[in-house]
């Protein structure tokens, strides 16, 4: 890469993280505050999941955007993923706001550079990825993400050294460490099974024992401090669900709350910068179409379905190319969840946009595809356009990023993810 080059990316990031700093400052991250208050109630012995708090009690434990109306909290993430942040959840939280600003850049950074110091990517390669996740930081999705503190960014992290490992010459090293990193990830994402499981059974049983390890230490660690938390986490999901799919949740109508919560003046603590934001779920698609509270569970019975069919159709693709489709699934199963399916989700395309860079040469589709994303988001962003439907774009560029991966995985066989450049 030029050093002029390098020189306008690395200006082009730090203009992008001092515009996410001065976003943070101003808002009170109200997705992570249901984080931070979570793992609280959790060191406490209390549940996190269906906790309603009252005037009189620690300020440490309130998050403004609780429903009353609702017998559960805004806590969705599993115990193990409130764990994370069991390390600053005494601090203040005007400070783990900040410092969870910098561990979204931190991962991202991460991100970049497993696929970035990956032996076999090219000069080409190595650019186009650059000025991908540069320009990613620019666009709704990753300001959404870091105006809510979400965690996407983490998962899309782990996952993606997961399957570094997994493209590596199989070793009894490399498939503990790959094993662990993934047992552990499915515990603080349990969908993300759909994407490991199949690699473990058909390509790297040498990693079960790692991968169970891992589960293990992810699922027991919560259950130290709280026995029942995830019976309390299971029973909570399943009430989302319900209410999700039925578009039922009531609104939790005024609220007196203290001028300040942890120094923090009220109005800003619920208080959030990115307005843009709109739902890709099937679930809201089957909505307007008239169909409320189609069950989940015949939902996720199709997306099985169809997930079998690719994994029969893609049995001789090698390795690279079969995890160039997992990453593919990664990002389009969340739209088969029942919950909200937002712009903070298309983080999780970044592995296939990897994956595409470093197993086998661009295709003109996807690189007009990505791009086209990019400019999409960076543009609704700043124009903030008055038709609501424009905010699909990027997740619909996106999501035929995805499918054309899919679509390469099923079509390439072995020997052909590598072919020699144009």
């Amino acid at each position: 890469m030029a050093f002029w080059g390098v020189l306008a990316l690395i200006i082009l990031a730090l203009c992008s993280f001092l515009c996410d700093w001065t976003m943070v400052s101003k808002c009170g991250t109200i997705d992570y505050r249901n984080r931070v208050t979570g793992v609280r109630l959790l060191m406490s012995g209390l549940d996190p999941y269906h906790y309603k708090w009252n005037r009189g009690e620690p300020e440490r434990f309130c998050d403004p955007y609780e429903n009353p109306k609702l017998t559960i909290s805004k806590t969705t993430v599993t115990p193990a993923m409130l764990m994370v942040g069991w390390p600053w959840a005494a601090l203040p939280y005007p400070l783990v706001q900040i410092l969870w600003l910098l561990a979204e850049w931190g991962m991202l950074a991460g991100l970049w550079f497993v696929w970035f110091s990956w032996p076999g990517i090219t000069p080409r390669g190595r650019w186009w990825w650059s000025v991908l996740v540069v320009g990613f930081t620019y666009t709704l999705a990753w300001r959404h993400h870091v105006d809510r503190g979400q965690a996407y960014v983490m998962w899309a992290l782990l996952l993606s050294g997961w399957m570094r490992l997994g493209l590596e010459k199989p070793s009894r090293k490399s498939g503990w460490m790959a094993g662990l990193l993934g047992g552990v990830l499915v515990a603080l994402r349990p969908p993300l099974l759909l994407v490991i499981a199949p690699f473990l059974v058909l390509r790297r049983r040498n990693q079960w024992l790692g991968a169970a390890l891992g589960l293990l230490f992810g699922l027991g660690a919560p259950v130290l401090l709280k026995h029942s938390v995830w019976q309390d986490y299971g029973r909570a999901m399943e009430t989302w669900s319900s209410v999700y799919r039925a578009d039922s949740e009531p609104r939790p109508g005024p609220r007196a709350f203290p001028a300040k919560i942890e120094d923090m003046p009220v109005d800003q603590l619920g208080h959030f910068e990115v307005t843009q934001y709109a739902d890709s779920s099937i679930f809201r698609l089957l909505r307007t179409w008239g169909w409320h509270s189609v069950p989940d569970k015949a939902v996720l019975a199709g997306l099985c379905l169809v997930f079998g069919l690719w994994l029969w159709r893609s049995r001789g693709a090698g390795d690279p190319v079969f995890l160039l489709g997992l990453a593919a699934w990664s990002f389009l199963s969340d739209a088969f969840l029942p919950a909200y399916r937002n712009p903070y989700n298309d983080v999780m395309i970044l592995n296939t946009l990897a994956l595409v860079t470093v197993t086998h040469r661009l295709e003109r589709t996807f690189y007009l595809l990505a791009l086209l994303a990019t400019l999409l988001g960076i543009w609704i962003v700043n124009i903030q356009p008055p038709e609501r439907w424009w905010i699909y774009l990027p997740t619909l560029a996106t999501a035929s990023v995805a499918v054309l991966a899919l679509q390469q995985s099923v079509r390439l066989r072995p020997g052909a993810s590598n072919p020699p450049p144009a």
